[in-house]
């Protein structure tokens, strides 16, 4: 079985509007994107003697957190992007994250920053948690 390499710095999450991408960068150690679907696929139901039945759910929606460092040029790009947003409603975007060595791939259509992050200064350098809301995301995990 051959050697699989993973690079995060091969992991691309672009966003973009009408008429900008922008290719977020500046991400802090660790776990820096995470994805995730609102609702289960399927909710079982129990009947009340014991027969199964599976509902499958619609809900397509979920959410996005992108972690970056304090210093990361992307939290201007996303500031600008939170701030249109409250005045003009025009914050919605398309996102894209690729992981060329896995395969996985995250699209999302729409999506929208739920709120600005929390604003910490200290001696050391903080994350900032961007959280969109995404109303339909395909997850693919790749290999």
């Amino acid at each position: 079985m051959p050697i699989v390499t993973y690079d995060p710095q091969r992991v691309i999450v672009t966003i973009s509007d009408d008429t900008t991408t922008n290719i977020i960068s500046g991400f802090a150690d660790g776990t820096f994107v995470t994805v995730e679907r609102a609702s289960e696929a399927f909710t079982k139901v129990v009947g009340a003697y014991g027969e199964v039945t599976r509902v499958k759910s619609a809900d397509r929606s979920g959410s996005m957190t992108l972690t970056l460092l304090q210093s990361s040029n992307s939290n201007l790009v996303l500031n600008s992007l939170a701030n249109r947003d409250q005045v003009d409603g025009t914050g919605v975007v398309s996102i894209q994250v690729k992981d060329p060595t896995t395969k996985a791939l995250v699209v999302a259509a729409e999506g929208w920053i739920q709120k600005k992050p929390n604003l910490e200064l200290g001696t050391e350098i903080s994350n900032r948690d961007w959280v969109f809301d995404l109303a339909t995301v395909e997850i693919d995990h790749g290999v």
